[in-house]
């Protein structure tokens, strides 16, 4: 009875000296002889049934591990696909993201603070508990002097948005943080830095913005909240 490998490369199937049936050699819709198809699966199994001695036929055990082996061939096709499927989806999806950004205030890790047009800037921050009262304070970064406060009362943990009126037009700035809870003790708080979304970069392996007041572009999973826009 012929003899059929199906691990690593397709090999040739050679009949018993009772046949002279000729050989099968691999073949691939992709020209490749990496790994088999379903249609090299199929083209071995019909040589294999075509060229087997009369006086020991095929045992019908191997048979059906045979087609077994074809399913699974199959299912990792189909698996492969739905993969693909789902990748170009999230793409898809991501580039949508990305691009509804555009002329909107978002906030990354940071502490700048970059003013619009009028002179007004929108910032965020981040408390691990509840404050009753917080004090941010603007710092011009090229004195180091503070130019400006924004007092906040009654915050809830988590992201906090703020706005400062009274900036020089399109300036960048940085600014502080500092909050207490009902007891009068510190409540920690991580800044971020904001600005406007200028543009959307796909060039690269993951979308970037181009924010306002950032020298280098930011990736798109940086951001840790829209605040404006």
């Amino acid at each position: 009875m012929t003899n059929l490998s199906l691990n690593g490369s397709l090999a040739s199937i050679a009949p018993t000296a009772s046949s002279q049936a000729p050989q099968v050699s691999q073949s691939s819709s992709t020209g490749s002889s990496s790994g088999l198809t379903q249609a090299d699966f199929i083209k071995l199994i019909v040589a294999q049934m075509q060229n087997q001695d009369p006086t020991q036929p095929m045992n019908p055990q191997n048979l059906a591990t045979e087609f077994s082996n074809l399913a699974t061939v199959n299912g990792i096709d189909t698996l492969d696909n739905k993969v693909s499927q789902i990748q170009s989806g999230a793409a898809a999806a991501q580039l949508a993201q990305a691009a509804n950004l555009v002329g909107k205030t978002v906030a990354v890790s940071g502490d700048s603070l970059t003013t619009n047009g009028s002179g007004t800037a929108i910032g965020a921050f981040s408390l691990t508990g509840p404050a009753t009262t917080a004090i941010v304070s603007i710092i011009d970064p090229a004195t180091g002097n503070v130019v400006g406060h924004v007092g906040l009362s009654n915050l809830p943990s988590g992201i906090n948005n703020f706005s400062w009126t009274g900036g020089t037009p399109s300036k960048t700035y940085s600014y502080q943080v500092s909050a207490t809870d009902a007891a009068g003790n510190p409540v920690p708080a991580a800044t971020y830095a904001s600005g406007i979304v200028n543009a959307v970069n796909l060039s690269g392996s993951a979308p970037t913005i181009s924010l306002s007041g950032q020298s280098s572009p930011v990736s798109l999973s940086k951001v840790a909240s829209i605040i404006g826009g």
